[in-house]
């Protein structure tokens, strides 16, 4: 007959190996994701790249945080230039912004001037976002067996 202590100890070591597994599935995926979403915003600037208008000066950078259980990706720096080649300005913002959902567009109007811009925009960075963020919400659901708030 097996002692109590020894049941425990086993069945704590399952759970932490457990617990080891699944955050390592998870940093995975966050690391992935957002390289991913860096690699598609940088191919969109230069999809999007004219003579006229070169995008190069635009550089979009990921940041790991909390032990790979958290990602960045944006355009680091002050310069608003990157946000109005993203959102576009006066009605070509308008246009670009009808289908993000409310949060983006609140971004957007934190570059807000007086709406009567006429730069025509060329979305790298949200756009590539919001579509990783649907496969990473799916991949996560799976990792943990469960529904995942959005």
């Amino acid at each position: 007959m097996a002692r109590r202590g020894a049941i425990i100890n086993t069945v704590g070591r399952d759970l932490e190996r457990y617990r080891n597994d699944i955050v390592k599935q998870i940093r995975k995926l966050v690391i992935d994701s957002v390289t991913r979403i860096e690699i598609m915003a940088a191919r969109s600037l230069t999809r999007n790249s004219t003579p006229e208008l070169s995008l190069n000066f635009i550089v979009v950078q990921n940041k790991i945080t909390k032990g790979g259980l958290q990602g960045e990706v944006g355009v680091m720096g002050s310069d608003p230039l990157p946000a109005y080649i993203e959102f576009g300005t006066g009605l070509f913002a308008v246009d670009i912004l009808s289908n993000y959902p409310q949060w983006v567009k609140d971004i957007a109007m934190k570059f807000y001037v007086n709406g009567m811009g006429t730069l025509q925009g060329k979305p790298y960075l949200y756009n590539n976002f919001l579509i990783v963020k649907i496969e990473f919400e799916k991949k996560l659901k799976e990792i943990l067996g469960k529904d995942v708030i959005s």
